[in-house]
């Protein structure tokens, strides 16, 4: 018999994907409880409501963004180049693991007024993510500034952090909007993850762009 647990997971992963699927407004606990092979008085033992199944995707959501960016690089004294290589590629790879980590989760970023609609209670929790995630952003991008990796003034780094976020977060309603596809599939995921670094760009030094030269796979979405 499976474990409380084990139901409560369940529940979750299948509210995520369905979410994914057709938003928040249009997720129904029937839909979801078949989805789960439950019955809805299964489903309301674990959630009483709508805004509680979504607080706790929010939660898992949360803690996984937080404990992804507690792995930000090591800050290095020298410059060797092979010290940068590994300082850049990675960079890019926690850029390519939170890219990844929003599309899985993208229900929570995309459907951000029917989220807080539905779950008021979740506006100061996601506003105070968003100012840690950007925190962690602001820390990587100064970290590339110091192992020469980027070549960008103090001022232009809180409009970079900012730009980042934004499209980290809202390039899938771009492509929603774009190609009239409610629910693009995966493989517009290596386009998300090149805007992000594109923002990047401008501001890599030449080692930087060796680096690219020389590992181009560790630059791509799925490395």
């Amino acid at each position: 018999m499976a474990q409380p647990d084990s139901t409560r997971s369940r529940i979750l992963e299948q509210a995520r994907l369905f979410a994914n699927e057709v938003g928040f407004d249009r997720l129904t606990t029937r839909e979801l409880a078949a989805r789960c092979a439950i019955n809805e008085g299964n489903l309301y033992y674990y959630f009483k409501t709508k805004a509680q199944l979504i607080e706790a995707m929010f939660v898992q959501f949360n803690s996984e963004a937080r404990a992804l960016f507690d792995a930000l690089p090591q800050t290095g004294r020298g410059v060797s180049r092979a010290e940068l290589l590994r300082s850049v590629m990675e960079a890019v790879a926690l850029l390519r693991d939170w890219c990844a980590l929003s599309w899985h989760h993208r229900a929570l970023l995309r459907d951000g007024n029917a989220l807080f609609r539905l779950a008021p209670a979740l506006q100061p929790d996601a506003m105070a993510l968003s100012d840690v995630l950007g925190g962690h952003v602001t820390v990587l991008i100064e970290h590339m500034k110091r192992m020469r990796a980027l070549s960008i003034s103090d001022e232009a780094i809180p409009g970079l952090v900012a730009n980042i976020m934004i499209v980290s977060t809202h390039w899938l309603g771009y492509v929603i909007y774009q190609t009239g596809v409610s629910d693009p599939d995966d493989s517009y995921l290596e386009w998300g993850f090149g805007q992000i670094l594109s923002l990047v760009a401008p501001y890599r030094t030449w080692l930087t762009r060796l680096a690219m030269r020389l590992y181009p796979q560790a630059f791509r979405l799925r490395a």
